[in-house]
């Protein structure tokens, strides 16, 4: 009998042919045959192409849910699940589902992403073919690396599938209730407000902590205050033998409020232009290397260096990761394992324990190089990102940082104090080479020397909030909104935060694309008008889906899914009733209107330009109720909302690539056909021939659904036919 081997891309599949040396002769369509010398036996090797089986629309769902949106059809909450195949994938589907129900096939080994989302990419597949669990030997790879010997490692391991059934039922929870707050409280909200108000379980806290951070800098007052210093380094502070201790005068200790209160301490102490060594301390510190990168680290390291955004990021050490030169990125955790430890330890690489903790890794470890092939090929960002991972590995086994600090106690004769702090560097260790200020080549002072002191006025300000970076809020995501960028304390604070590793860039990017939030070139993040007046509303009916600490708790419930402490019967309840009351106390109470808010988060609104009447916008894209519609999607391609300003403006897009359903691509721009209320396609080839571009700019599908563009195709969860989803 055969062995199927499925994988998560095709490119990770020739990874698959190269190390199981696979023989074949004759030529297959998404899928490669032959003999393994390896395994000695015949394999059979294929491929998923990202989600092939997404959820269903509300309408495939539930026929009463088709059409437009309407209160009356809320809340939507499906007695059971349904998926199906995506059609842009579809043949791939059929492919893979040939493979699995061949009469040869003894065995399947589920290769995909190692995670949660990776093994339930596998599972939607599996279930959707099998209508109850296969009389087959089903067993899951789980690797680190795409390493000849991290593979060969990982079939040698693969554990039967239904092992990992917990961690299935935890993808298959967060897929429905992602869906059902998605879809129940963006129409909610939109119907009662006037303007598409997208929300998610962890977008729109991630929006919250955004916008909160925002209302901080723009409440923000500037206060000057006044303090004293004695020379480059020496300050005065109000400590508990001060006699302005807690004063009222003061602003805090370093200073006071009115300047002429600071001007009166500065002419008496000018009294007596000196000051008395009351106290030296000097403690030896040691600072080691930072711990290894987990993604939200890697993330917020490439912002704030390289000022790339997370995705951008996260794409680079996938890329990395792919061509072997990485470990999994994929990773919340910042330790090595002991076993990991010990093999390379074996090649040479003695990382110290500081970094290893087996009780904090679980599902993979921290992203480090596999120290396979020739890095000097790599160039741009892949050479630096690989380089910045490199080194925080190489700094692991570096002797640490060791200074001493210095603390320095002055007195006057009128018994105020003045402070002064510095560091003597004993050994640079990892660092190398410090910054000048830290490197203070001053003498330690002997307690009861004096010294010459001229006082001054010190001009101070509070500093307002700053802004977040897509790196920070990355970081600040992960602790449930709390921004800790001191590692030691975030390996303190335990939460698991919102959203997961794999999910937090590709939020940030949603959130920029529905409008909510802008991203600057250095990646500074802000949030839209639109994106400020979405939060009161929903912090108004719902203060849990604003709330960080809240959906962090969500995440919680999902993790104790997937670690067996929660059954999913138990949680689907939960999330199910949350649903349902929350949903019917927004239709009953939310009278806001957003309708002056367009797409992008401006105030934007656009006539319909085959009737003059203000276009409106649903699920799907722009639409009117003479049946002119323009969709998000055409034919593949995402239209813009520059696209439709220029299709009003100038009767005409820009000229794209789309894809027809027989899937093939195409070169066309969209033209107004203002007398049929509709758009056509004009091909950039052949300028004269034209078609009726209807139901692919935006025209419904026979269900009825006239919000724009056809249905998707499908989301990321689902639970499938009524038979279930084939427990073991």
């Amino acid at each position: 009998m055969k062995t199927i081997f499925i994988t998560e891309k095709p490119s990770v599949a020739q990874e698959y042919r190269k190390v199981l040396q696979i023989q074949s002769h004759e030529k297959t369509d998404g899928y490669i045959e032959g003999y393994s010398p390896v395994l000695k036996k015949d394999v059979i090797i294929t491929w998923a192409v990202g989600h092939l089986i997404g959820i269903s629309s509300p309408e495939e769902q539930n026929p009463e849910w088709g059409g437009r949106w309407s209160t009356d059809k809320l809340p939507m909450i499906p007695q059971q699940f349904k998926y199906e195949p995506q059609k842009s994938t579809y043949k791939q589907f059929k492919i893979v589902k040939s493979l699995y129900t061949r009469k040869d096939v003894g065995a399947i080994y589920y290769a995909g992403d190692s995670g949660r989302e990776g093994i339930y990419i596998q599972a939607l597949i599996r279930n959707q073919i099998f209508k109850t669990a296969p009389k087959l030997d089903e067993r899951v790879v789980w690797i680190d690396s795409y390493t000849e010997e991290s593979i060969l490692g990982g079939i040698r391991d693969a554990k039967p599938y239904n092992s990992y059934q917990h961690m299935v039922d935890s993808g298959y929870a967060r897929a429905m209730s992602d869906w059902l707050i998605g879809m129940n409280f963006t129409e909610a909200f939109t119907l009662t407000s006037g303007k598409t108000l997208n929300t998610g379980r962890v977008m729109t806290p991630t929006l919250a902590m955004i916008v909160q951070r925002q209302r901080e800098i723009e409440n923000f007052t500037k206060t000057y205050y006044y303090g004293i210093k004695a020379g480059e380094n020496i300050f005065w502070k109000a400590e508990k033998r001060s006699r302005f201790f807690e004063s009222d005068d003061l602003y805090n200790e370093n200073g006071f409020l009115k300047k002429e209160k600071a001007d009166a301490l500065v002419t008496e102490l000018m009294q007596d232009q000196k000051l008395t060594v009351e106290d030296v301390k000097v403690q030896q510190k040691t600072e080691y290397a930072p711990y290894l990168f987990n993604l939200a680290d890697l993330q917020a390291y490439c912002s704030k260096t390289y000022k790339i955004s997370p995705a951008n990021a996260l794409s680079i050490a996938q890329s990395l990761y792919e061509k072997k030169f990485t470990t999994y990125p994929r990773t919340d955790f910042r330790f090595l394992s002991s076993a990991v430890a010990v093999e390379l330890k074996s090649k040479g690489y003695n990382v110290p324990q500081r970094y290893i903790d087996d009780s904090k890794v679980t599902d993979h470890y921290a992203i480090i190089p596999t120290f396979h092939g020739n890095a000097s090929m790599l160039s741009g960002l892949e050479e630096k990102v690989y380089q910045a991972v490199l080194k925080r590995f190489m700094d692991t086994m570096k002797p640490p940082f060791v200074y001493d600090a210095v603390s320095i106690t002055y007195l006057h004769s009128n018994k105020e104090r003045f402070f002064d702090s510095f560091r003597k560097i004993k050994q640079t260790g990892f660092k190398e080479s410090v910054n000048e200020e830290d490197v203070a080549d001053r003498e330690v002072p002997s307690k009861g020397n004096t010294i010459p002191a001229i006082f001054t006025l010190r001009n101070l300000e509070t500093k307002p909030p700053v802004a977040y970076t897509t790196g920070t809020l990355v970081m600040a995501m992960e602790k449930a909104g709390k921004l800790i960028e001191d590692e030691e304390l975030r390996e303190q604070i335990k939460t698991c935060g919102i959203g997961t590793s794999a999910t937090r860039a590709a939020i940030i990017e949603k959130l920029q694309d529905k409008g909510f939030i802008d991203v600057d070139k250095k990646q500074k993040v802000s949030p839209t008008e639109f994106g400020k007046a979405v939060i009161p509303i929903v912090e108004r009916y719902d203060e849990a889906l604003i709330s960080p600490l809240k959906t962090a708790d969500m995440e919680a419930k999902l993790n104790a899914v997937a670690s067996g402490e929660l059954a999913f019967p138990e949680y689907m309840e939960i999330v199910n009733q949350y649903v349902a009351d929350t949903t019917k106390k927004i239709i009953s109470g939310n009278k806001e209107n957003l309708a002056g808010f367009g797409k992008s988060g401006s105030s934007n609104t656009y006539d319909c330009p085959a009737c003059g009447k203000q276009l409106k916008f649903g699920r799907y894209g722009w639409y009117c109720d003479c049946k002119f519609s323009f969709g998000l999607e055409i034919c593949g391609h995402k239209m813009k909302e520059t696209d439709l300003a220029d299709l009003i403006a100038k009767g005409k897009t820009k000229a794209y690539t789309f894809k027809s359903k027989a899937g093939k691509s195409f070169k066309a721009r969209l033209l107004l056909d203002k007398q049929n209320h509709k758009t056509t396609f004009e091909f950039v080839d052949t300028p004269q021939k034209k078609t009726a571009a209807g139901k692919s700019s935006g025209k419904a599908k026979s269900s009825g659904n006239s919000w724009g563009n056809s249905k998707p195709s499908g989301g990321s969860s689902g639970w499938g036919k009524s038979s279930g989803w084939g427990k073991k």
